[in-house]
């Protein structure tokens, strides 16, 4: 008889991944993702939606007039807790004071661009004074330092003739220029304005810092 052949023992099928060590994974990466997703929007939401009612311009007002009602409006803002502002419930504050700069309609009025008094004061000038580094005390002066401005003052012959003292307030004091020659505005009494700024234009001036005791 004759032998049948053998049939070859059937394969089997491959190896599925077992379904329990995927999900988790999938599942774990999925929650991440919409959680993230609603911490975004959460945050953006809470931008968007955290508005103070702030103070900006109506009119254009220029240096040194005097705020009105009729100046300001109120405007709902998303602001960033280091924006110096005045909120609608400090409008009181504003009416009356002086503009310290000049103001734009639709600007955000800050506390810096407003002023109780108006420099000059009557009976003050100020006087721009030139004056280099090297002529300024090492420590630097500021606004509202009170100082002697001292000018050489030289003869017609070229001689130095006795210097003139000036004392004064610093109103602004101007950047250094490549030269380092710098601008200084000096408040002075208006009897001496035209004095101080004669000599300054012909001599040289060094700036004294007075003691701020008094």
């Amino acid at each position: 008889m004759l032998q049948r052949l053998a049939k070859p023992a059937p394969q089997p099928p491959p190896a599925r991944p077992l379904p329990g060590k995927r999900r988790p994974l999938m599942l774990a990466a999925s929650v991440a993702v919409i959680a993230l997703g609603a911490v975004g929007a959460w945050e953006v939401y809470g931008v968007a939606t955290h508005q103070t009612p702030v103070l900006v311009m109506a009119n254009d007002i220029p240096l040194g007039q005097v705020l009105q009602q009729q100046d300001l409006r109120t405007v709902a803002m998303g602001m960033d807790p280091s924006v110096q502002s005045f909120t609608a419930g400090q409008r009181s504050m504003v009416i009356g004071k002086r503009a310290a700069v000049d103001l734009r309609a639709g600007s955000l009025l800050a506390p810096s661009q407003i002023t109780d008094s108006l420099v000059p004061a009557p009976g003050q000038v100020v006087v721009p004074v030139a004056v280099r580094v090297s002529q300024l005390p090492a420590r630097g002066i500021q606004p509202g330092d009170r100082v002697v401005a001292t000018v050489v003052l030289t003869d017609a012959q070229g001689q130095q003739a006795r210097p003139a003292d000036h004392p004064a307030q610093v109103d602004r004091v101007g950047q250094a220029d490549a030269d380092g020659l710098m601008v200084v505005d000096l408040l002075v009494p208006a009897t001496d304005g035209t004095s101080l700024a004669r000599q300054a234009a012909s001599g040289k001036v060094a700036l004294v810092l007075q003691s701020k005791a008094g």
